[in-house]
């Protein structure tokens, strides 16, 4: 193997312009693989050597952005071929947007590769670039703008690098170092393979990181879960709703029938349905459609009373205007609302678009935004949710999961466990549900959370608060899960201290570097 390793990396550098940026967009591409729901980690040992080499054979930063863009491009058009379910839901008015907007997304996230590979291009000198420092300049300059993606321009940290581990052990270091320096910890393994050329050292190296965090994360997975003082019983809704029929005459009492009777009977504490669940909006005690009356009041016969949390729309009148929320309804015994949550990171082009009140007036308005004159409002940001006599809840919904940072609430008492709400009707039977579902086990790693999610098609499920699954429905099933929650363990560093110190380590390797690269 080591002795071929040269042979690869000089083939690689002979490639002319076209070959090299198919294998570049390949090698790309099939990173995706070691994502849900395929898992096949293995990927990242074949892959990311690669794209070492490649990256080494530029003789320019520019060329260097270039082989970054060309990977993140092969990367996320494949990773976010998922986003293409949601134009068919109304093909004949969004179908021909597929090709712009999934090429325009994917190539717009490709530049933080762009500009990651051109940094420790930059960072590093024809000399060290084909050493541990240019293999170290990578992983930390790719790594810095993973770090950006997830905030810049409201941010869309979907497909890191980490989420390839899920189903090892190795995704239990995401609790201790965050997803960035596991992604991080990863480059710098797959960079070390493509040195074991040089001698024996990458190679161990290499499989020294692999080994830690697989002795680690299993040494976490072996610790036992504290167990609650009473039984927490969480049942979870699925109606099945589908996102062609969710709002129409016909679909609307089929799908709230099925939740009402989903609702009846049981030993549960509290109960969960999906997003955007009822046609009533929350400040509305009821509402009548086609004939039809729908009530909150109805909601708290069908669960005897207990705590319900409902997706649905609230709208808030301003002079001139409306504001409408994605929001999360706390409905009491007595069918009044007793809370309420407000989403406040929404998918930018779905549930928003900037201007969004002037070119509402043009009928411009996002592919979720319903019946709102221009999409939605944001909420004032995390928090968490009391609800009498439970444990307290940590409110998400749908999107929001995907955010490793913003499940912080540190001016807050410590959530117990995470809700979720989601819709991911709009994607079918493709991978996005598969993939947001494991975005959400990543942050129950990271949070030490246990997690209950009801989504209106699947996949709904109970998770433990290291992110296993307990119980799960399928897409395009229609029922309920119940059972007990775990307890949450004690909050992980990552949960204490977040991004920063991840950052600022990065930023301090970025120092050391430049330092190297200037001295004679």
């Amino acid at each position: 193997m080591a002795s071929s390793v040269p042979a690869l990396s000089r083939a690689l550098d002979g490639l002319g312009r076209w070959p090299r940026f198919f294998v570049t967009l390949l090698a790309g591409a099939a990173l995706t693989l070691a994502q849900a729901p395929w898992g096949v980690w293995p990927i990242y040992l074949l892959a990311l050597p690669v794209l070492v080499w490649l990256w080494q054979g530029r003789t320019s930063w520019q060329g260097a952005a270039w082989t970054g863009w060309a990977a993140g491009f092969g990367m996320m058009i494949v990773g976010l071929s998922w986003i293409h379910e949601a134009f068919l839901v109304d093909a004949a008015r969004h179908g021909w947007m597929i090709p712009f907007a999934i090429g325009g997304l994917a190539g717009g996230l490709a530049l933080f590769w762009a500009a990651g590979f051109a940094l420790a291009h930059r960072l590093t000198t024809p000399q060290t670039r084909r050493g541990w420092h240019g293999i170290l300049a990578l992983a930390t300059a790719l790594t810095l703008f993973e770090l950006a993606r997830t905030y810049v321009l409201t941010g869309f940290p979907w497909g890191l690098i980490a989420y390839g581990w899920l189903d090892t052990p190795v995704a239990q270091m995401s609790a201790l170092i965050g997803p960035h320096l596991l992604g991080f910890a990863t480059l710098l393994m797959g960079g070390m393979l493509a040195l074991s050329g040089k001698g024996q050292w990458p190679s161990l190296v290499a499989i020294g990181l692999f080994g830690l965090g697989w002795t680690m994360g299993q040494a976490r997975l072996d610790t036992p879960i504290p167990e609650r003082e009473e039984p927490f019983i969480v049942r979870v809704v699925q109606p099945n709703a589908t996102q062609r029929e969710k709002w129409t005459a016909e679909g609307m009492p089929v799908f709230y029938n099925r939740a009402l009777d989903a609702s009846r009977g049981g030993e549960y504490d509290v109960i969960l349905w999906p997003e955007t669940a009822v046609p009533q909006r929350i400040e509305t005690p009821a509402v009548q459609v086609a004939g039809l009356i729908y009530a909150w009041q109805d909601i708290a016969q069908a669960t005897d009373g207990r705590p319900a949390l409902v997706g649905a729309r609230r709208r808030v009148e301003e002079p001139g205007w409306a504001n409408w929320y994605n929001s999360i309804a706390l409905v009491a015994e007595d069918g009044r609302i007793a809370a309420h949550y407000d989403k406040h990171s929404l998918v930018p082009g779905g549930e928003f678009i900037p201007f969004d009140r002037q070119l509402s007036r043009l009928g411009l308005r996002g592919l979720a935004a319903g019946g709102t004159a221009g999409g939605f409002v944001p909420g004032d940001g995390p928090t968490t949710l009391e609800i009498e006599g439970l444990p307290r809840a940590l409110p998400l919904i749908c999107y929001e999961a995907i955010f490793p940072h913003e499940l912080r609430v540190p001016d807050q008492p410590r959530a117990e466990w995470i809700a979720v709400v989601t819709n991911d009707a709009w994607f079918g039977t493709s991978s996005g549900p598969h993939q947001h579902l494991a975005q959400l086990r990543f942050r129950s790693i990271e949070q030490g959370l246990p997690a209950a999610r009801a989504a209106n098609t699947g996949i709904s499920a109970l998770i433990d608060p290291r992110g296993a699954l307990l119980q799960s429905l399928a897409i395009g099933e229609q029922g309920f899960l119940e059972g007990p929650l775990p307890a949450a363990i004690a909050a992980p560093p990552y949960a204490r201290g977040g991004d920063l110190p991840g950052l600022v380590l990065l930023l301090a390797v970025s120092a050391g570097l430049l330092v190297i690269r200037t001295r004679p």
